[in-house]
């Protein structure tokens, strides 16, 4: 029989993150603030506090939505948790405050793993999203059947803060990929090209990309109100990346001038449009350039 484990916020990540564990074998109580059917479905216990997972559980994992909502956590975890539980933390915040609350955490005999998701939400569904891994490192190795249980692609970064940064790094990435698809099929278009012949080309090419590949067909279909990417997703990333390139002294003129664009979509109320939606603003931009 293999161990209970904890999740802690079953959103977008930590619902299909809880659901492949149990799939993989494990008994796993969650809590969330809103009732989860699909998850209790799956054969999950939704209980309605976190002191009942830290009574029942050594190991826990944890995806939540913000700051706010990691300080009460811990709070929590520090009220009613024990020395020697783990806490797998994937979601995303700046590096401080996870750091801030790792240690708090640390003064109670509980270690806290600096983990992030590179991958949207149906990604960790089928488990091709990639978990980034950092912290303490006998403690990852002592759970990897865990990690593999969550997904098929893991990669252990090393120091705890090594994960956050990649993070940032990967999502620098979809978001130039992004905007080259957008700025790729509003030429293809402008030149009498056939987009679905370009899309097939392109992603069989050595200019594929798996954003290219996500993204390019949304951007025919301008099913941008149901995406799985959101802007509002981008902006806190890019912000800190850019804070980051900063910090570092890094040149990053790509990320400079597509952190223009994302902030006008911003501007113009598209938040919760899928990133893919960048194509009607360069498309706009074509049109404003051509009635000159």
């Amino acid at each position: 029989m293999k161990k209970i484990i904890g999740s802690i916020g079953l959103g977008n990540i930590g619902e299909p993150m809880a659901i492949n564990l149990i799939q993989s074998g494990y008994s796993v109580i969650g809590f969330d603030v809103i009732e989860k059917p699909e998850f209790v479905s799956a054969g999950g216990l939704q209980v309605k506090t976190v002191e009942e997972i830290c009574k029942q559980t050594d190991l826990i994992v944890q995806s939540l939505p913000n700051v706010q909502a990691l300080e009460t956590t811990v709070d929590a975890l520090i009220e009613f948790g024990h020395s020697g539980q783990i806490i797998i933390e994937l979601s995303s915040y700046p590096l401080k405050n996870k750091k801030l609350q790792a240690s708090r955490l640390a003064e109670h005999g509980i270690t806290m793993l600096d983990c992030e998701i590179s991958g949207l939400p149906f990604m960790v569904e089928n488990r091709s999203a990639t978990i980034f891994q950092s912290g303490h490192q006998p403690t990852i190795e002592s759970i990897q059947v865990v990690f593999e249980a969550m997904t098929n692609k893991r990669v252990n970064l090393g120091e705890f803060g090594a994960a956050t940064k990649m993070k940032l790094l990967a999502n620098m990435m979809v978001a130039i990929h992004n905007s080259v698809a957008g700025e790729v099929l509003n030429l293809a278009q402008k030149a009498d090209i056939d987009l679905d012949e370009a899309i097939k080309a392109l992603s069989k090419s050595a200019a594929g990309s798996v954003t290219f590949s996500n993204k390019a067909p949304i951007m025919i279909t301008r099913e941008f109100e149901s995406g799985a990417g959101p802007f509002r997703h981008m902006f806190n990333y890019l912000h800190r990346v850019s804070e980051l390139a900063k910090d570092v002294g890094a040149s990053t003129p790509l990320l400079d001038t597509i952190h223009q664009y994302y902030e006008k979509a911003e501007a113009e109320g598209r938040a919760d449009q899928d990133i893919a939606a960048i194509i009607e603003i360069l498309e706009e931009e074509s049109s404003v350039k051509k009635n000159k």
